[in-house]
């Protein structure tokens, strides 16, 4: 999850961007630091919303979660962790990549896969398969070589085409 969240291929696919993006978060800007400072006020907000009986079975990115993580944000509470993210790893040598990156067209990904093509996907590309059915945000991949007879449902940002 966090190896997807610095690459702006890969982190296109995840919930995470998609709230920064519709919701606004970081003036609506994707970038690593921002992803990551995101998705630990993300994971903050369902720990609020569980112990407050705000989460119900099925209905887990409810209103009762959105007003929460809302707050963290309107509040200056994500701003600061950010800040302190970027300033521990600072501290430690590290750089966390701050540049805004530009996220592709879902569709467009979908567009240039159809079912028959090889691909490969998941951590250094190690999972393979067939596309056997593009769906509406992802593509249905059967498991080919060492994956044969998994099946996957793949966001079209993390496939390689192998053909």
């Amino acid at each position: 999850m966090v190896a997807d969240k610095l690459d702006p291929r890969a982190c296109a696919s995840w919930l995470s961007t998609r709230e920064i993006l519709a919701r606004g978060y970081f003036d609506g800007r994707v970038s690593a630091a921002n992803l990551l400072a995101h998705t630990g006020c993300h994971e903050f907000a369902h720990l609020v919303q569980t112990v407050s009986g705000g989460r119900t079975r099925g209905s887990v990115h409810n209103s009762a979660f959105y007003r929460i993580l809302d707050d963290l944000h309107r509040d200056g509470i994500a701003d600061g962790f950010r800040q302190s993210l970027l300033e521990l790893a600072r501290n430690r040598g590290q750089m966390i990549p701050d540049a805004s990156v530009q996220i592709a067209d879902p569709r467009e990904a979908l567009a240039s896969f159809k079912p028959g093509d090889v691909v490969c996907f998941g951590r250094n590309n190690e999972l393979q398969g067939k596309v056997t059915r593009v769906n509406r945000k992802t593509c249905s991949v059967q498991g080919t070589g060492p994956c044969e007879g998994r099946r996957y449902r793949v966001s079209p940002q993390a496939l390689t085409p192998l053909s």
